[in-house]
């Protein structure tokens, strides 16, 4: 009997008590979750605040141990970054097959590409195009040709080759460009070159693509990211000035299919895997995600490029500048107007 009694005891003591609200343990453990959730929300959120306002003048700072030229009392409402697309590598060098600067602002995002084949002074080097600078000296010598050249103030760089941005696309899921008939047949060479240099690189990563199709429809598409790779490599069908009119195109089509995805948290985990791999860059994860939700929360994206016709003559194999101070006033005009 006692032990009979001892026992229903023990067992009624093992099972859950009840809270004065007649809650059961799972219900508390739920509203515990729930509330550890909540906390973890609210403190996102705030970060993702206080990243947003981010003042985008205290990216302008010179890293130590640098020399790259900036020019002082610029105004501050906008961070200029530059964006470069490397070739392939070519003796242990790479140059810059596009060179573009995105001003980035609370109103909005503007891209500007700098033409590859201007004329510049390359410190210690002499004259040459723009886009020996990063052969010669990397990103950081590319920066100072840059701020010396059109008066600015650059800290800041990311790099991608072919690889990188045929993945970035991949990773929101494609982007819609409009393709015209007689851009049909240099996308899909363009797109078979692409294939040819990364399918080397990782077979296995892109055995998928080998069954890819040549295009043959015109007008709006959603191209992945080889053939949107192969469009900004277009040139032959019209010339180098359209084709950095391709990039900005295809960079601007990117931001819209981001916008579009702006709640998926897979596209994140996507591009942040891109990103830690394979994406060549000085800013600090932070100052990233600072930039993009300034991004995504701006206005519309505006283009242009430099030099402006009225500014260059172009001899066939290089660019020069015939009016350096007048194309110095038309682009900051457009960064910060």
């Amino acid at each position: 009997m006692y032990y009979d009694d001892y026992r229903g005891r023990s067992r009624r003591g093992r099972r859950c008590r009840r809270s004065r609200g007649g809650g059961s343990c799972l219900g508390l453990l739920l509203r515990a979750l729930f509330k550890l959730l909540l906390f973890i929300l609210i403190l996102a959120i705030l970060a993702a605040v206080a990243l947003y306002a981010l003042p985008v003048n205290l990216m302008n700072v010179e890293p130590s141990g640098t020399e790259l030229s900036l020019t002082d009392g610029l105004p501050g409402n906008r961070v200029n970054i530059l964006l470069l697309g490397l070739d392939v590598l070519n003796d242990g060098k790479q140059r810059s097959d596009a060179i573009m600067v995105a001003s980035v602002g609370y109103d909005g995002l503007k891209l500007t590409s700098l033409m590859r084949d201007v004329m510049v002074e390359i410190p210690g080097q002499g004259r040459h195009k723009l886009n020996s600078a990063h052969a010669l000296g990397g990103p950081e010598l590319t920066m100072r040709v840059i701020n010396e050249t059109f008066d600015l103030n650059i800290t800041n760089y990311v790099a991608v080759d072919f690889r990188t941005l045929v993945d970035l696309v991949d990773a929101l899921g494609g982007v819609d460009v409009e393709i015209e008939e007689k851009e049909l047949d240099s996308l899909n060479k363009c797109a078979y070159y692409t294939y040819r240099s990364i399918i080397q690189l990782d077979p296995e990563k892109y055995a998928h693509y080998a069954s890819s199709q040549p295009e043959t429809r015109t007008g709006k598409l959603r191209l992945n990211g080889l053939f949107a790779t192969g469009y900004t490599r277009i040139r032959y069908c019209d010339s180098d000035y359209v084709r950095t009119s391709r990039q900005r195109q295809v960079l601007a089509a990117m931001v819209a299919r981001l916008r579009e995805n702006c709640l998926n948290p897979l596209i994140y985990a996507r591009l942040y895997r891109v990103l830690e791999q394979d994406v060549q860059t000085n800013l600090s994860l932070p100052e990233i995600i600072s930039l993009g939700e300034k991004v995504l929360l701006s206005g519309k994206v505006e283009t242009y490029r430099c030099p402006a016709n009225e500014y260059l003559e172009d001899s066939g194999s290089a660019i020069e500048i015939t009016d350096p101070t007048g194309n110095v006033r038309a682009l900051h005009k457009f960064i910060y107007n």
